[in-house]
């Protein structure tokens, strides 16, 4: 059993868990004649049919009024009955009929009932009030006090600070006739001291005058009303007031009385309050993870987007796309030299039409710059400066630094309606040659700390990708002005047409190692090389340009044959004599130096050379010896450093030249009759060269024994030459390997490609040269851009051609 405090108290939290802000019904009974003579609109509602006056119980029946077990008030010992007896009913649970287009249904209500004994004119009257409960935790707890004793409940009712006031409505001021106790022990004033006062003494400092003015203007049109006003007891302690009035009316329809039912709701604003700043604190806390997350999400968008380019222009065309709209209106970057000024910009803006004239305005401040460079100007020597307030006084002051123009700052404030700006630095490694400026206008929030820190950040990444591509772009000219530098400068030559390529890789800030020269000798021959440097670099350059020179220098000096010049190479760029230490000794007294004397090996290098001569200075004919010995025979260089031939041989022509042990091959039907040209050869392990004779045939100049090793290993071992006599008309193919080999092919895949492209191929020397390359490595771009491709292609003919004159098909290139 609870003692009657602590089931007071327990009352007292039930009820007012039942009391919220549901509208307030409001009855009148004239309890002599047992007549409801007045009802407020929410009342009306309950009972629509009912006309007044009616009797209590007709009223009851019109509205539904049950008990919670479902059985008929007027059946039953219920509240009303003993309402007419001048009881009062502290409250109980009773529910009401409600129907509607969607049947009928039933609400329940807590009942109030309260004589108003000494109120003038109302003295013999009593007022009902029925509060809807609406939620179900709110009708258990009205259940709960329904079994209470009747004084539990009155102090409960007391406790809760539900008042009734009744106020004169024909008096000036509208001043109060009546209160309940429970006015008194909500708000310290006694009956005598509220009644014949206007109720604005409840009124302070805090009160809302605009709620006030509200209640003013109901009272003034004689209409119901309900409002919350921060009111103030006795003894000056605030409590939120939720006031619901009602007009009473005669039987002449004018307004007598005001009826007002007053509840202490201060625990449910307060909670209200608390909860709204909790929900004000979650949104804050979810909008700044929002924001945080979307910063996050625009600096990683920015950084991938910029990463991505290979090109400066257009690294900076996506920085300044994802910046407007999602980080400023308008922006302008700003490209600058070591001095700081300006050498280009890019301007953008979130309104399309407004681009032309943000382009205008930024490109005005090249020219505006003050002494000492943009960069000093505008960041001084800070790497970010926030300006908030483009407008005042202090802004205006801290920018006139920026332009020498003071003008200009007019403009560009008037034009873009800049309200705050951040200019932010985009460092490199050692300086900043980027600036960014970027401008909100008033429509949006001026630019924050934490947009600051992301401008910095997204400055810092974007700095350093923009330098790389700068560096990128730099290398990537200096590569293909050095590639083209080493490129030869190819003769003007009677006796056959050249067309020669080169195609550098995908990687073009890289410079390769393949090359190619064609020279003329003094006595009239001509000397052919394609060569290809090991490595893909600038090293390999400077050892392809080295090679070239040596070879170039050596052949035109040395009355010798193509293996005889590649002995002498290699000799040269391998830093060994002839004769010297085997490389296995090399290594081994290498091995035994200090660190810092030991050598990086050299570069290795294929290479195909190759010495022609015209029909007029064939040096070999069937069955003549060869007016030059040199021509005709295979070089060695001897212990002296002399030159020792060996005998000649000859054999038929063979689907594949090469694959017996000749040393001159005669090609052709034209091998009994016809001009021909001599083509002496000689390989270090560089791919063959092919040859598409007159009638079509195509076959690979390939001979094992004139295949010798690689350039740059040091090898003592003699090399060889292999001569052929080509008839007029052929078209010899030298290339480099980058042209045939890819990564999936089988051993023979990739000459026998070459093959049916040169066949395939249409006449004249650069139709055949374009189909050569269109099938080989335009339709293979995934496989062949990975390396340099080298092509020199020749078109020997059989007299020389004179300057204008065209050759027959075949027997010219293009």
């Amino acid at each position: 059993m609870l003692d009657s405090g602590t089931a007071a108290g327990l009352a007292r939290a039930e009820l007012r868990t039942v009391l919220g802000d549901a509208p307030v019904a409001v009855l009148v009974v004239d309890l002599a004649t047992s007549e409801v003579v007045h009802a407020n609109d929410v009342a009306v509602q309950l009972a629509p049919d009912a006309e007044l006056p009616a009797r209590l119980d007709a009223w009851g029946r019109s509205a539904g009024l049950q008990d919670p077990s479902g059985v008929e008030l007027e059946d039953t010992h219920h509240p009303l009955s003993r309402l007419l007896r001048a009881e009062g009913v502290p409250g109980q649970p009773v529910t009401a009929l409600r129907r509607s287009e969607m049947g009928e249904s039933r609400e329940p209500l807590w009942m109030i009932g309260i004589p108003m004994a000494g109120a003038p004119m109302l003295d013999s009257h009593a007022l009902v009030v029925l509060l809807s409960v609406v939620e179900e935790e709110a009708a258990a707890a009205a259940e709960a006090i329904v079994h209470q004793e009747a004084q539990l409940r009155q102090r409960a009712v007391l406790a809760t600070g539900l008042s009734f006031t009744v106020a004169d409505a024909r008096e000036p001021d509208c001043p109060l006739v009546w209160v309940n106790p429970a006015f008194t022990a909500s708000t310290g004033y006694a009956f005598d001291e509220a009644v014949g006062r206007n109720c604005r003494f409840l009124q302070g400092e805090g009160t809302d005058r605009a709620e006030i003015a509200r209640i003013r203007a109901a009272i003034d049109a004689r209409e119901a009303v309900v409002a919350t006003v921060l009111n103030y007891r006795k003894d000056g302690l605030a409590f939120w007031n939720q006031v619901t009035i009602t007009p009473i009316a005669d039987a002449d329809g004018v307004v007598t009385h005001f009826v007002g039912v007053q509840t202490d709701v201060s625990g449910r604003i307060f909670a209200d309050r608390e909860r709204d700043r909790a929900l004000h604190a979650e949104q804050a806390a979810r909008a700044e993870a929002e924001s945080a997350q979307a910063r996050l999400t625009l600096l990683a968008e920015a950084t991938e987007a910029v990463a991505d380019e290979l090109e400066e222009a257009g690294a900076r065309e996506r920085l300044l796309a994802l910046i407007v709209p999602d980080l400023a209106d308008s922006a302008a970057l700003f490209q600058l030299d070591s001095q700081g000024n300006v050498t280009d910009h890019l301007a953008r803006h979130r309104d399309s039409a407004m681009a032309e004239e943000t382009d205008r305005l930024a490109g005005e401040i090249r020219d505006l710059t003050p002494p000492g460079g943009l960069l000093r100007a505008l960041l001084g020597d800070e790497s970010i400066r926030l300006v908030s307030d483009v407008g005042s006084d202090a802004a205006r002051e801290v920018a006139q630094g920026f332009v020498t123009d003071p003008r200009y700052l007019d403009r560009f404030e008037a034009t873009l309606r800049v309200d705050s700006s951040m200019i932010v630095g985009l460092p490199g490694r050692d300086s900043i040659r980027d600036v960014l400026v970027l401008n909100r206008t008033a429509d949006r929030p001026s630019f924050t700390t934490d947009d600051a820190t992301l401008a910095r950040e997204l400055g810092r990444r974007t700095g350093l990708i923009l330098e790389n591509l700068r560096l990128y772009v730099t290398q990537s000219r200096i590569a293909q002005t050095l590639q083209r530098s080493l490129l030869p400068i190819l003769p003007e030559l009677d006796w056959l047409d050249v067309d020669a390529r080169y195609l550098a890789s995908s990687d073009d800030a890289e410079v390769g190692g393949d090359f190619y020269d064609l020279f003329e000798y003094p006595d009239g021959g001509i000397g052919v090389a394609v060569g290809d440097v090991e490595g893909h670099d600038i090293y390999a350059a400077a050892a392809m340009g080295q090679l070239k020179g040596l070879l170039r220098a050596t052949a035109l000096t040395q009355r010798a044959m193509p293996a005889a010049i590649l002995e002498q190479v290699d000799q040269l760029v391998s830093h060994r004599p002839s004769g010297g230490v085997p490389p296995e000794s090399t290594s081994r007294l290498a091995g035994s130096r200090g660190a810092s004397e030991r050598r990086e090996p050299d570069r290795l290098a294929t290479l195909s050379f190759a010495h022609l001569e015209p029909p007029r200075r064939s040096a070999i004919r069937l069955g003549r010896p060869s007016s030059r010995a040199s021509s005709a025979t295979s070089f060695r260089v001897d212990s002296e450093g002399g030159v020792a031939d060996e005998p000649l041989t000859v054999q038929p022509a063979m689907s594949r030249v090469g694959l017996g042990d000749a040393a001159v091959e005669v090609l052709g039907e034209q091998r009994r009759r016809g001009p021909t040209w001599t083509l002496t050869l000689s390989s270090a392990g560089h791919p063959p060269p092919l040859t598409r004779l007159p009638d079509g045939e195509v076959v690979f100049l390939d001979p094992p024994f004139a295949q010798g090793p690689l350039l740059g290993l040091g090898m003592t071992r003699r090399r060889h030459d292999a001569t052929f006599l080509l008839p007029a008309g052929s078209i010899v193919l030298f290339y480099t390997d980058g042209l045939i080999e890819r990564r999936a092919d089988r051993s023979d895949e990739a000459e026998q490609r070459l093959i049916r492209a040169a066949a395939g191929a249409p006449e004249g020397l650069g139709a055949f040269v374009d189909h050569i390359l269109a099938e080989l490595v335009d339709t293979h771009p995934g496989d062949a851009a990975h390396d340099d491709v080298v092509v020199v292609a020749l078109c020997l003919h059989e007299e020389k051609v004179e300057p204008g004159v065209e050759t027959e098909p075949g027997t010219a290139g293009s």
